[in-house]
């Protein structure tokens, strides 16, 4: 199967107060295994929406959402959770880092064996070999933004969902983010979905989806 993430006529109403917020409407999307795709569109257009529901953060309320062929309402919640914990890797643009734990810390987390040298060599791949012992307010955005992406990693994710990962970083740590994410796309063949409102992270992708008012209303393909 080349499908991994498939959404079919998905509709996600919420409700505040007496208003029905209709954030996704009828959404059809096909993310195949291995793809890079940059999802774009002004705010309230049902991005993040659409990104919880593929990371089974959500249920929609209406339609289906299957990964790997398998609608994930037929998962129970424990099941649910771990497939999030396996199969799914999120960054997301605040980090969401514990302040009160180390970088390495912070990667140890997730594991389900905690594995120092593991996590040491995710470190070291992302070029943090000497930020081992340091804690979130000793890092710049672009560091820790890439322990975000270690911590990601931490369980060898098929897919890693990306929520605005370069949305708190100037230019040059913008690229420095999405050449890591291409690279763990075409060399580790890890499937990229990035929610961005930034055209420069946009262009690492191999195709740009848009939306509005939460539906699909465009994509192009790139590279």
């Amino acid at each position: 199967m080349n499908e991994i993430i498939v959404l079919e006529k998905v509709r996600k109403e919420y409700h505040v107060g007496e208003e029905t917020v209709n954030a996704l409407r009828g959404l059809d999307l096909v993310i195949k295994k291995g793809s890079f795709i940059a999802i774009m569109g002004p705010s309230g257009s049902g991005k993040s929406t659409l990104l919880h529901l593929a990371g089974i953060l959500d249920v929609p309320t209406t339609g289906t959402v299957s990964l790997e062929g398998k609608d994930i309402k037929e998962y129970s919640s424990k099941e649910q959770a771990q497939l999030r914990r396996h199969k799914i890797g999120f960054i997301f643009q605040r980090y969401n880092l514990m302040p009160q734990l180390t970088v390495l810390e912070n990667v140890l987390l997730p594991m389900v064996k905690p594995d120092p040298e593991k996590a040491k060599a995710i470190l070291d791949k992302l070029g943090l070999s000497d930020k081992y012992d340091r804690f979130q307010g000793q890092l710049s955005g672009g560091e820790q933004q890439r322990v975000v992406i270690a911590r990601a990693l931490a369980n060898d994710p098929a897919i890693i969902l990306a929520d605005e990962p370069t949305g708190e970083l100037d230019t040059e740590n913008t690229r420095i983010i999405m050449n890591i994410l291409r690279e763990l796309n075409q060399k580790e063949g890890i499937t990229i979905v990035v929610v961005t409102h930034n055209p420069i992270a946009a262009e690492y992708a191999e195709k740009v989806i848009k939306m509005q008012d939460g539906v699909i209303i465009g994509e192009n393909s790139q590279n």
